[in-house]
């Protein structure tokens, strides 16, 4: 397989990721904030330019990926269901402390292993694991060296685990910030980590500010 660098977006900022509410198949769309880091991380790939860039169907995604791809002329953002992010069931649309205070002992098993104890009527690891797999297949078969994943914090994390075979607990204490890079590497021997969590964008402001090379 010739190597190729895969870098993971987390979509940017929405109204609910300011009040700490569960998205997941909810369709929240960016905030101005959101939209904000989504022009700074654009400028920051301006000269990356990927063979392809992949987005979650949802608009908080979609529209990440939108304005990644107007810098770079040609290349559309291919949106896949399958990286959609995990469904929260009956959480979705609520903040943390209100699930926290209204069902402590869910919540807990949650936040222990949040793969393993999906929150009521939420989406199983299995079925995100069966879709992610699939996701994967097609991004890794896709021509190019450079490739760009527009999705969400949970299935971003599933992509962790199962391309670096990582126990399904560790990787929830990896931070992923909204608009965030983290640079997977793969190659004949398989996937490594390049760099996680890399928003220094996201904090740029005023004009004139100089973007921060993306690491290569």
């Amino acid at each position: 397989m010739p190597r190729k660098r895969i870098l993971l977006v987390r979509h940017g900022k929405t109204e609910w990721n300011g009040f700490s509410r569960f998205q997941g198949k909810s369709d929240v769309p960016l905030d101005d904030e959101g939209k904000c880091q989504a022009e700074l991380l654009a400028a920051r790939l301006a000269g990356w330019e990927p063979a392809a860039v992949f987005s979650s169907t949802l608009s908080r995604a979609r529209e990440t990926a939108e304005v990644l791809v107007s810098r770079n002329p040609g290349v559309s953002p291919l949106l896949r269901e399958n990286l959609a992010e995990s469904g929260f069931g009956t959480w979705e649309g609520r903040s943390i402390h209100e699930i926290e205070s209204a069902d402590p002992e869910s919540f807990r098993r949650w936040m222990d292993s949040p793969f393993e104890n999906p929150p009521p009527g939420g989406e199983s690891f299995a079925s995100v694991e069966f879709r992610v797999r699939s996701a994967l297949d097609e991004i890794l078969s896709t021509d190019g060296e450079r490739i760009v994943v527009v999705s969400h914090g949970g299935i971003l994390r599933a992509m962790l685990v199962l391309l670096l075979d990582l126990p399904l607990r560790t990787v929830w204490r990896m931070k992923i910030a909204n608009c965030s890079l983290t640079g997977i590497d793969v190659g004949k021997r398989g996937a490594s980590l390049a760099f996680l969590n890399d928003d220094l964008h996201t904090r740029m402001s005023g004009e004139g500010t100089e973007i921060p090379l993306l690491p290569v």
